[in-house]
């Protein structure tokens, strides 16, 4: 009897420890078991892939690549020896993105993001970015939080409903770090300070006087319906006022009001 009670529970125990492999294997945002050959030409060498990293990623992500971090180009300067390069000396999605790295951790804070490393954040960024530079485009490459903006809302004071990334650009641009010195955290007109105001926070509006938001150009986007400050701006763009696109003859203003 002892002898099969022994038995009984060794079986459950190997039971449950196959129960747990499996969920959590199954609860991986890379699940890549007997996957090999999604991207890697061979399971017995994973050196060469069977396209372009930026290729295989995109299959699954759907990412703006004008307004994400740039890929395909030669850093200037020496990076970490954990960042991985592709043979030609370029960065990939996998010079930031740890794709196995659910595979080394089950710690749910460092996974965010599935990035190399311990840290994130502005901490990533600054593993690679200077931030003693002073011009303005280093200055918001260098204090943001993503290399991908994304329109998720993110609710604030006041009951307003903000998108995340108008929400840190606002932690800024609230008359203490930028020389814009008028800025109210909700939903509504936001002042620019230098004589202009615009709406963030607030649906798009539906009428004449608009352009249909289905047909509006590629580079304005906006956050669950909503308009955010990454509709007009860009952190990429090289126009000086940081625009997603040149304004002159009010080309991006008319690009959503029709008059």
């Amino acid at each position: 009897m002892k002898k099969f009670r022994i038995l009984f529970f060794g079986f459950l125990f190997l039971i449950s420890g196959f129960c747990l492999i499996w969920a959590i294997s199954n609860s991986k945002v890379h699940n890549f078991e007997g996957k090999c050959a999604i991207c890697h030409v061979s399971s017995q060498d994973l050196t060469f892939l069977v396209a372009e990293t930026d290729v295989l990623c995109y299959k699954c992500h759907i990412i703006n690549r004008e307004k994400s971090h740039p890929i395909n180009i030669k850093p200037n300067k020496a990076i970490p020896l954990t960042m991985h390069l592709d043979k030609g000396g370029r960065m990939t999605c996998t010079t930031c993105h740890d794709v196995h790295k659910e595979d080394k951790t089950q710690n749910k804070a460092e996974l965010s993001g599935l990035l190399w490393g311990h840290v994130k954040g502005k901490a990533f960024c600054l593993l690679c970015h200077d931030n003693t530079k002073q011009d303005a485009a280093w200055r918001h490459q260098t204090v943001i939080q993503y290399a991908h903006p994304a329109g998720k809302l993110l609710e604030t004071t006041g009951g307003s409903m903000l998108d995340k990334t108008s929400t840190e650009c606002l932690s800024c641009h609230d008359g203490t770090i930028s020389k814009f010195p008028q800025v109210e955290v909700k939903q509504g007109l936001w002042q620019h300070g230098i004589g202009m105001s615009h709406p963030i926070g607030v649906d798009y509006p539906r009428s004449a006087d608009f352009t249909n938001s289905e047909l509006l150009p590629k580079e304005i986007q906006l956050f669950n319906g909503r308009l955010g400050c990454l509709s007009c701006h860009d952190i990429y763009s090289k126009d000086r006022n940081m625009l997603v696109m040149d304004n002159r003859k009010s080309r991006l203003c008319l690009a959503c009001h029709k008059k």
